[in-house]
This record gives structure tokens, C-alpha cells and sequence, in this order.
């Protein structure tokens, strides 16, 4: 009974409160996967309208198998985190040959697929299938943590909160449930705001009768983040400028850039660009004025980058995975929005 209340009362919440969300008016296995990979790490009001260009352009989980990574890619262009759009299309590639076009009901099936994880594989079977299984992200960790009273998140915590989710999801509408909880943390239940008046928990949260509801649980001090400094040549040749493509594994695979290399801290960037191209190539290449730089910060890391202008003679492309491209066609590859930020760069200074 002491559950049952519970899911009543925060279901009951959740049918009057929820967002109006595009993924929700479908329980359709394919609709929601995507969703909740592409709002892994991202912002609802972000991703909302990739999700409905991506459903225009690829309605079905056999045409993202059909389509050209590249194509993805450019469609993904901006929502970040680029793993996730290669993972998308290799699972879907697997759902096609290992299971005739259609996506497993069975969790143990379903978590062998590329970029699969116990998140989405929970909100995937609850939501599309009716199935119990929880989905826990921050939002349910930092709802759960006030609900119970837990100031750190330990393993043997992390038992309680989990073992916690599964009775709850167990009575009814598992779905609906991991979405509620979902949407209480994100609107009313924030890390750094609380309106625990209007929350369904309220009365039996540990967090919210302490009188100090942000206490909980122990904010994790963050690491400090490392700089990098990176070096960007800007090759033209007539009304083409060159560009180079990234290895598929790894930070921004797939993705198209101008050509750049990390350089040591304290280094003259001019200097050691010139070294490198030089050293690389056996064309004499001159290394021009610096056109600007511009910062980014990825979720690890930030960057510095210096881009400068560069001339060369009967200058080749040797390389496979590099081409020459003209202005007008750059909007038909995938670039980062830190080679965004520096084709900025170049409209503004008009080079």
C-alpha cells in the first residue's frame, strides 16, 4: 500500500503536469529510442527539432539503415556528442540484418545493440513495451536521493535508490513512470531550485522535511578542465579551400574540418604551424596572417584555436580522406560547431 499511494499520487501528477513532447504521442519503439538517444546529455528544447527533421528525413529504422553515415552525420550536425549518431546507425544496421527489421522486446536482446546502455535500454522497454524495467538518469538519482534521504550516492545507496525505482514502476504504467519521475526533476525537483509544494512527494520526502532540500545529495566538487591549444591552416586555392575528414573512431568521428594539430602550451602557434606543414609536406608552404582564434569547450576539455592563412604552390591532395571544396558546398558536410565558429571566422574578416 505504501507504494501504491506513491505511483497514484506521482502518476496521477504526471497526467495533469506532463510536457507536450513530439516523441510522446507514440509508443512506437523506433520513435522513442531515437529520442532518448538523442536527449542523452542534451536539452529537451534542443533537441526537438533535430528529432522531427531526423523522422522527416529517416521515418523508419530500416531507412537509417539504408542511409549513408555522412548523410546522419549532417543531419546530427550541431546536437553534439557524435558517438551517439554513429551507435544509432550501427544498431540500426544490426536490428536489420540480426533481426529482420525489428527492434528486440526483450531487455538482454536489446542491450546488445551499439550505444545501448541500461538508461535507454530501460526507458525503451518501459515506455514502448509496458515493461518494468527503470530508467535512471540525474534527474531520477537527484529525486530519489531527497525522496529517501541519502546524501551520498555510494554503491550500497545506489542499491537502495535503484531497488526504491523498481517498486514504484512495478504497480502500473512503468512508462509513465520513469517520464514523471523524469519530469519532476527537470521542472520542479531542479539541482539548484526547489518547488517542493507542487511536487506529489513532498509529503514523505526526507529531503523536504529536513527544511534543506538542495542538501541532498553531496554536490560532487567538478574536476578542473583542461586547455588545449590548437593550430587550424586555412588552404585556398582558387575559390576551394581544403578540408580533411576525421577517422570514424574517436572525438568528432566522421565529422569534416579544416586542418589543425594540437600544439604545446607556450608555443608561438605561427612558429609551430609552420614547422609541422613543412615537416608533413614537401611543398613550401607559407604560413600567412593569423586570421583570428576562437574557444570552445567540449564536455572534457577546451580548446584555443589560432587559425591562420596559408599559400602553397601546386599544392595536391595525397590524402583520402581530404579535399578540395568551395564555399558555396560547405553546407553539404558535417562540420563541428568549433569549424562553425572558425568558418565565422572567415566571413567576418572576409578572407
Amino acid at each position: 500500500m505504501h507504494y501504491t499511494n506513491k505511483s497514484k499520487a506521482i502518476l496521477n501528477w504526471y497526467d495533469c503536469r506532463k510536457r507536450n513532447l513530439p516523441w510522446r504521442s507514440s509508443k512506437n519503439p523506433y520513435k522513442v529510442w531515437l529520442s532518448e538517444v538523442m536527449l542523452q546529455q542534451t536539452q529537451v528544447e534542443t533537441v526537438i527539432p533535430y528529432y522531427e527533421n531526423w523522422l522527416n528525413n529517416y521515418p523508419t529504422i530500416l531507412s537509417v539503415a539504408n542511409a549513408d553515415l555522412d548523410d546522419l552525420l549532417k543531419i546530427w550536425e550541431g546536437l553534439g556528442y557524435y558517438t551517439r549518431c554513429r551507435n544509432f546507425y550501427r544498431a540500426a544496421r544490426e536490428v536489420v540484418s540480426k533481426f529482420n527489421c525489428k527492434i528486440p522486446d526483450q531487455i538482454d536482446r536489446f542491450r546488445t545493440l551499439p550505444g545501448v546502455g541500461d538508461y535507454i535500454a530501460g526507458a525503451v522497454m518501459s515506455i514502448a513495451f509496458n515493461q518494468s524495467h527503470v530508467a535512471i538518469d540525474g534527474n531520477h538519482r537527484r529525486v530519489i536521493s531527497r525522496v529517501l534521504g541519502l546524501k551520498s550516492l555510494s554503491r550500497y545507496n545506489q542499491k537502495r535508490l535503484k531497488s526504491y525505482l523498481r517498486k514504484l514502476i512495478a504497480i502500473n504504467r512503468p512508462g509513465d513512470m520513469n517520464q514523471a519521475l523524469m519530469d519532476i526533476g527537470s521542472s520542479i525537483c531542479k539541482p539548484r531550485s526547489t518547488c517542493c509544494i507542487e511536487c506529489p512527494l513532498h509529503n514523505s520526502c526526507r529531503a523536504y522535511l529536513s527544511g534543506k532540500p538542495l542538501s541532498y545529495p553531496d554536490k560532487i566538487s567538478g574536476k578542473r578542465i583542461p586547455v588545449k591549444n590548437i593550430v587550424a591552416a586555412l588552404f585556398e586555392r582558387e575559390d576551394k579551400i581544403l578540408i580533411s575528414k576525421r577517422p570514424e573512431r574517436g572525438l568528432l568521428g566522421g565529422l569534416w574540418e579544416l586542418p589543425n594539430t594540437e600544439i604545446p602550451n607556450g608555443s608561438n602557434p605561427q612558429e609551430s604551424l609552420k614547422n609541422i606543414l613543412n615537416k608533413k609536406n614537401s611543398h613550401n608552404i607559407k604560413v600567412g596572417e593569423n586570421v583570428g582564434e576562437i574557444k570552445h569547450t567540449f564536455t572534457h576539455f577546451k580548446m584555443n584555436v589560432s587559425l591562420y592563412h596559408c599559400k602553397v604552390s601546386n599544392y595536391s591532395v595525397s590524402e583520402p580522406m581530404s579535399k578540395w571544396v568551395s564555399f558555396s558546398d560547405l553546407n553539404q558536410y558535417a562540420f563541428s560547431k568549433a569549424n562553425h565558429k572558425l568558418f565565422g571566422l572567415i566571413k567576418k574578416e572576409n578572407v
